[in-house]
This record gives C-alpha cells, structure tokens and sequence, in this order.
C-alpha cells in the first residue's frame, strides 16, 4: 500500500511542466524554423495548467487537497513517461511538437485518472477531475492547431 501524497505528485507534475517549459525554450533557440519557434512561445506560456487550477481554489482548500494521502500506488513514474522527444531540438517540425504535446497531455490524464478511481474525499476529486478537463481541452485545441497544418 502506497502512502504517497497528492502534493507530491502534484509536485512532480510542476516539476514536469517546468521541464517542459526549458525544453520548448530550447527548441525555440535552436530551430531555424519560424513556425516552431511560434509555436513554443506558445507552448512554454500555455503549459502552466498547475498554476491555473490552484488560482481557483482558496489556500486552505489547496494545501488540504496535498496533504490527502492516496490508497493505492499510481504506477506512475514521470521519469520514464516524460521524456524529451528523440529528434534533435533544431530539426523539431511543428507537427512532431504538437503531437507531443498531445501526448505529453495524454500522459497526464493518465495520471489524474490513476488518482481520480482511488477513495478520495469529495473536494479532492473535484479538484482532480478539473486538472483532467484542463488537460482534455488543450489536446482539443492542440488537435485544432494540428488541423489547420500550418506548422
């Protein structure tokens, strides 16, 4: 039986979402691509979907909602499931970087769910409930931007 906290895998999916944020910068310093370099402004801004769920709840909601110890193990280990892409930053295509992210998305309501299916007390699965909306949406408008094939 795991005794691992939500704050500790919120954490790590900070951390997660910081790693991101450096790797888009990354790419964008490196691609001779204008259309990449595009889309990571927009990714690096945009992948703050933490901190946009914790601004909707008062303080004292947040730090009880960390503190809830989970039942069951995830299984979830963000080392192995996120990992930068295996093309060199500077031959990223626009394409290939949407469809991480979309992935990287994926990953994450993976987690949320994972979380989401364990007794959990009812503001809590509130909360992670939204954190897994906030995902589903962005691979919604992630896929749109695939659509228009402009990148």
């Amino acid at each position: 039986m795991a005794f691992i906290s939500i704050g500790d895998i919120l954490d790590k999916a900070a951390d997660f979402e910081k790693a991101l944020e450096l790797y888009y910068i990354e790419i964008r310093d490196n691609t001779p691509n204008n259309g990449v370099k595009l889309l990571t402004y927009y990714l690096s801004r945009h992948r703050r979907h933490l901190q946009d769920a914790f601004n909707n709840l008062e303080i004292t909601d947040l730090n009880n909602i960390r503190k809830v110890k989970l039942k069951y193990e995830v299984g979830y280990y963000f080392e192995k499931e996120f990992h930068p892409m295996e093309t060199p930053v500077a031959d990223v295509s626009g394409n290939e970087l949407l469809e991480a992210a979309v992935d990287y998305d994926k990953k994450l309501i993976s987690l949320y769910e994972k979380i989401k299916n364990q007794p959990l007390p009812e503001g809590t699965g509130n909360f992670i409930g939204s954190l897994i909306s906030i995902e589903q949406k962005d691979i919604v408008m992630l896929k749109k931007t695939m659509a228009t094939h402009y990148y």
